[in-house]
């Protein structure tokens, strides 16, 4: 199998131009069976960017269906694209696929074997939106500042009951002087096993990513290793979180929970039109309409920062007809 090759440590490729023979898989199964078939080398889906963390939470959140007998997605949490600027074969990893055929876009790549460009961020500027590699949100020193997020409460009670479920399995097979209650010892560790992999999956998120130091850096970011992209977005969506905290407050309608409320509320907000609206508000209305379900790691930004100059940028487009 091949990995990535690494053309630069610090920065990235740029390529940009307008989408073509766009194609979305939902599983990294059907992600690898079309390059196959499209005669592409084989790749190690694990040694590029942060599909490790994807691949473990796909593994939780199918480990956690089985042991609850519960309704989960069938497909991964992850999607895998591949398209063309110009001659230029795009590949990558985003979630929610919204972008189409015709926009034009900003894709920072890293050459792969066999040719073709790995996509780890891709800018529409026309929307505003940044979509990047699974994880790769804040820079390495970002979270300093940022306390960690707590573990969720159902797996905190799995991981009770899984000690628990081990500590009666070691007394029963000590009092009884059989080796088969330790089979509760291997089912209380089971029940432990999604905490660990949580755990382990927001260790790595808490330190930060290189992949996003890199990023950033190519995109012009200033301090790209403190870069915190929800920060840029959390400044367009302040406004939105004071008017439905607003809206709640001074509610009088026949709702009584206050999640469907705030659900109303925005319903209305993202398809009213107000000669009152700023540009932010216009961007973020925008974005709220194209929000579907699954879409994750993507930002709307205020402004985009200017490309370096030592960046090498692959221009597909026609420059007559770049979008600015």
């Amino acid at each position: 199998m091949q990995s990535i090759s690494a053309t630069n440590i610090e920065y990235y490729q740029i390529i940009t131009g307008y989408i073509t023979e766009l194609e979305i898989y939902d599983t990294h199964e059907s992600y690898i069976q079309a390059r196959k078939l499209a005669g592409y080398p084989d790749i190690n889906l694990k040694l590029i960017g942060h599909l490790d963390l994807v691949f473990m939470e796909n593994s939780i959140i199918t480990n956690y269906s089985s042991m609850n007998k519960s309704d989960c997605p069938t497909s991964d949490v992850e999607q895998y694209v591949r398209f063309k600027l110009g001659d230029k074969v795009i590949e990558g990893t985003f979630c929610g696929v919204a972008f189409s055929e015709g926009n034009y876009v900003e894709v920072v790549v890293d050459q792969i074997e066999g040719g073709t460009y790995f996509a780890y961020a891709l800018r529409q500027p026309a929307e505003h939106l940044l979509w990047l590699h699974p994880y790769a949100t804040t820079g390495t020193e970002a979270h300093l500042n940022r306390s960690s997020p707590p573990k969720p409460l159902r797996l905190k009670a799995l991981g009770g009951i899984g000690i628990l479920i081990g500590i009666l399995g070691v007394v029963q097979a000590f009092t009884q002087g059989s080796f088969v209650p330790l089979l509760l010892v291997f089912l209380g560790l089971m029940c432990l096993l999604p905490l660990r992999m949580f755990s382990n999956i927001q260790k790595e998120v808490n330190s930060g990513s290189t992949i996003a130091n890199r990023i950033f850096a190519t995109l012009g970011y200033a301090n790209p290793k403190r870069f915190d992209i929800t920060e840029e977005e959390n400044l367009v969506i302040n406004k939105l979180e004071c008017l439905s905290q607003h809206y709640l407050e001074s509610y009088e309608g026949p709702l009584t929970n206050s999640e469907d409320i705030i659900q109303e509320f925005i319903e209305k907000y993202k398809n009213q039109q107000s000669p009152e609206d700023t540009e932010n508000d216009k961007l973020l209305k925008q974005f709220m309409r194209l929000q579907k379900d699954g879409m994750q790691w993507v930002y709307l930004y205020r402004s985009a920062p200017t490309i370096p100059n030592y960046i090498t940028v692959i221009h597909t487009e026609d420059n007559e007809t770049k979008l600015v």
